[in-house]
């Protein structure tokens, strides 16, 4: 396994990326939805790309087999962490303890996101014209819902931006106080993440994924192709932007860090109590 430049902070796609996304979006998705998880990633793939018959055959047998693949590998292995992780829950943690668990994370999705690449593979060079403006089209709306969730005036967070946080934190430790809102508001309105770079890099993302398909279809080897533009997913293009990565990435671990920190015994008692139940929930969900 390759490892993970700071780049590899860049969570999304619309390619290669989709299952890992689909996966990590939440813990909410664990006991109501894995086991229909091949379906989601259809629907999401035919969204994107409006596929026919035969694409449509392909792609449910691939993500059939990571599916059977993620299970056996992969659902054990979050169950080891979130046992770990219980612990941490109830004391105060560090940015560092957070950015390792991060870390883990990532290869995980890394690594998910690597026993996709075949269906990718052999789909690109079926793709015909019209899907890949279809897909332009899919994206450009992505993009627009990203904006309508992430930009906001200098100096300001966008309310809904701040509201996802607040549910995010929420799942775990339940309600936040007015107090914890009103720190989460100010903290975000100092975070390292800039959304505007971030819309960039997702545009730049999609325009490298659009034109691997079409050097794979002008004769392109596919295998490589595909493998060079997930590769660049997870490597910055230049030390610029490698710094600016690993600054974001940090942040967010201190964000999280700080945040706990100021959980009463209470939430964070809470919090050890979801982390058990999702990892009891790997544990029956990697037997089935």
């Amino acid at each position: 396994m390759k490892r993970v430049s700071g780049a590899g902070s860049r969570w999304g796609g619309r390619w290669v990326l989709l299952l890992a996304t689909v996966l990590l979006a939440g813990c909410s998705l664990v006991s109501l939805a894995y086991n229909r998880l091949p379906t989601l990633a259809y629907w999401r793939l035919d969204g994107m790309l409006d596929l026919d018959g035969p694409q449509s055959a392909l792609v449910r047998q691939e993500l059939d087999r990571w599916h059977g693949w993620h299970r056996r590998e992969h659902l054990p292995r979050y169950a080891q962490a979130l046992q770990r992780w219980q612990a941490l829950a109830l004391q105060d943690v560090t940015p560092a303890q957070v950015c390792e668990a991060a870390q883990q994370v990532r290869l995980w999705a890394q690594e998910a996101g690597q026993q996709v690449l075949p269906l990718a593979m052999r789909l690109a060079p079926t793709l015909t014209e019209a899907q890949l403006q279809h897909w332009q089209r899919h994206q450009a709306e992505r993009d627009d819902e990203f904006r309508a969730d992430f930009m906001a005036a200098d100096g300001t967070v966008n309310p809904k931006r701040l509201q996802k946080a607040v549910e995010r934190a929420e799942m775990f430790y339940g309600t936040l106080s007015a107090e914890q809102r009103a720190w989460w508001r100010e903290r975000l309105q100092r975070s390292a993440f800039d959304p505007q770079r971030a819309l960039a890099l997702r545009q730049r993302r999609f325009d490298d994924f659009t034109a691997t398909v079409r050097r794979i279809q002008q004769g392109g080897g596919a295998q490589a192709e595909v493998q060079a533009a997930w590769d660049r997913v997870w490597q910055a293009a230049t030390p610029a932007e490698a710094a600016a990565d690993a600054r974001v990435f940090n942040d967010g671990c201190a964000q999280l860090a700080e945040l706990h920190n100021r959980t009463t015994p209470q939430q964070r008692q809470r919090a050890q109590q979801r982390l058990q139940a999702f990892a009891q929930d790997f544990l029956v969900l990697s037997a089935q």
